[in-house]
């Protein structure tokens, strides 16, 4: 193990999320890239995006990061995956994402399950590309076409806020709750590393494309246009701010002006 050096709280200004168009797989050249940008940059933090799926995910055990761990990378949750979070010092896991489906019992009882066992876990809503996966994965109930996306939305999102602010459930959060992108939700800095930074992304060329397929993956959707555009699929081996980090994304300049409007 390699124990990185880092400043007083007080100098540390960014925390830079590992693997946000990839996953980051947890093999020995992707923690040995990720030491050079440590040590290169001793004022950033640094956590690694991994899902439950990735083979060497116990290796996190071995290094000074923490990791953000997606539970149900292909929503129905799993219990022979989820297992192998026992493996796992839970000093190093910043918090558990969960995919969240409306009424899907299954996922709810993974949510209490992960809490009961102490780990923070953050929720996010599950978006669809086209009818033919929304009608694949659920009924189609709570969900409206708008910008490119199913969305969750009306008496279903508020189910959602109802399910996570029972006072039960402490450690229980909602990814950008408010729609605002990362500048007003702050839930990876806050729950890796503390509140008052900013956030940055970071793509390893160790890591690569992903080689999951997990449904309507974001980043994937993003891939398959540029490459119809001929373009590099990811931006390798850069510290840098993405879209939804600096709220320049169509949906999120509307919840902008919608909370403005509210005086919000």
């Amino acid at each position: 193990m390699v124990t990185i050096i880092r400043p007083e709280v007080p100098l540390m200004k960014v925390v830079v999320r590992v693997a946000v168009s990839n996953n980051f797989n947890c093999t020995a050249p992707e923690w040995a890239q990720l030491g050079e940008f440590s040590r290169k940059f001793p004022y950033k933090y640094f956590f690694v995006n991994c899902n439950i799926r990735t083979p060497r995910l116990l290796t996190i055990n071995d290094h000074d990061y923490k990791a953000v761990i997606t539970a149900n990378p292909d929503l129905v949750p799993d219990d022979r995956l989820i297992g192998r979070l026992a493996g796992l010092d839970q000093s190093k896991v910043g918090f558990i994402r969960v995919k969240w489906l409306p009424a899907n019992t299954a996922i709810q009882d993974l949510i209490e399950r992960l809490l009961e066992d102490g780990y923070p876990v953050v929720v996010t809503k599950q978006r669809f590309n086209s009818k033919k996966s929304l009608y694949t994965h659920t009924d189609g109930v709570g969900y409206k076409w708008t910008h490119n996306r199913y969305r969750l939305v009306g008496e279903s999102l508020e189910a959602l806020h109802q399910f996570v602010d029972q006072r039960s459930y402490e450690g229980l959060y909602i990814c950008d709750r408010a729609g605002v992108g990362c500048q007003g939700c702050r839930l990876c800095a806050t729950l890796t590393y503390g509140p008052d930074v900013s956030l940055r992304s970071l793509n390893l060329s160790s890591s690569g494309v992903c080689k999951y397929n997990c449904p309507d993956c974001y980043a994937h959707a993003i891939q398959q246009w540029l490459a119809h555009m001929d373009q590099p699929l990811i931006h390798y081996d850069e510290v840098k701010a993405n879209k939804k980090q600096k709220g320049d994304t169509a949906h999120i300049r509307e919840a902008q002006g919608a909370l403005c409007q509210k005086g919000v």
